[in-house]
């Protein structure tokens, strides 16, 4: 059976980045296996089971050891991904690319998909690692015109209201992009509920009103609502140089 890998920083991130990529993935009969670095916030790691089985994810586990890494909310704090040496964490991809033998991995694009310092971290470990793995790697990513047309989705349901954290730019016109698609919008918004009540689901409008405007997850409900949820775009990601991390 042949197997996906899904490496990601925060539960949710299997919602967000390639939600409809894994459903695809297991209709086609493939083992999907999924390793998550973080508990999120908040207690977000109690509702991974259940957006699992929605998006036709076989397994989770944890990325490392369990606690290696935290989730502070983007403040780069010293035992986030974000502050971890890209060595350490790719030697934890690697690790998890022994114990599964993926023939692909997925996980955020080079830009980490919504600029986020912990995203970025896992997509550069990928890359990292990926001179010691054989095998393919994607790296979701959402463009331009996409998150154009969700920023204007929700201009003509709120005139003057602007969400998000300024962060999601997208890749421009012309960029090279796999793309997965087929998925289930439905389940694909269910899983998005277990994490936040209504956040996949409910009215766009209603939703305004309630999360914060600086919510990059409300922002990219509106891309997707503008563009598709039953498809995913990724990068191919290809191995980082031998130059020693920054970090």
């Amino acid at each position: 059976m042949r197997t996906a890998l899904v490496v990601h920083a925060h539960p949710d991130d299997e919602v967000f980045a390639t939600g409809a990529a894994t459903s695809v993935l297991s209709e086609q009969g493939w083992r999907v296996v999924l390793r998550v670095a973080t508990a999120g916030m908040h207690g977000a790691a109690d509702h991974l089971t259940p957006s699992c089985a929605l998006l036709g994810i076989d397994e989770w586990d944890w990325l490392g050891a369990a606690n290696q890494w935290i989730d502070d909310g983007g403040k780069d704090g010293p035992r986030t991904l974000a502050a971890a040496p890209t060595e350490d964490i790719a030697a934890a991809i690697e690790a998890a690319a022994l114990a599964t033998k993926p023939e692909l991995i997925l996980t955020v694009g080079s830009d980490g998909l919504t600029g986020h310092p912990d995203h970025i971290a896992i997509s550069q470990g990928v890359q990292r690692a990926l001179r010691r793995i054989d095998c393919r790697a994607l790296g979701a990513r959402v463009r331009t015109q996409d998150v154009r047309a969700g920023e204007q989705l929700v201009q003509q349901i709120a005139p003057g209201q602007q969400i998000g954290s300024g962060n999601i730019k997208g890749c421009e016109d012309g960029t090279s992009l796999v793309e997965m698609s087929g998925a289930s919008e439905q389940r694909r918004r269910q899983a998005l509920d277990k994490y936040y009540d209504g956040l996949g689901s409910k009215p766009l409008a209603e939703l305004l009103g309630v999360h914060r405007s600086t919510s990059d997850g409300l922002l990219l409900r509106a891309v997707y609502d503008a563009s598709g949820w039953q498809l995913d775009r990724f990068e191919e990601l290809t191995a980082s140089s031998d130059a020693p991390s920054s970090r």
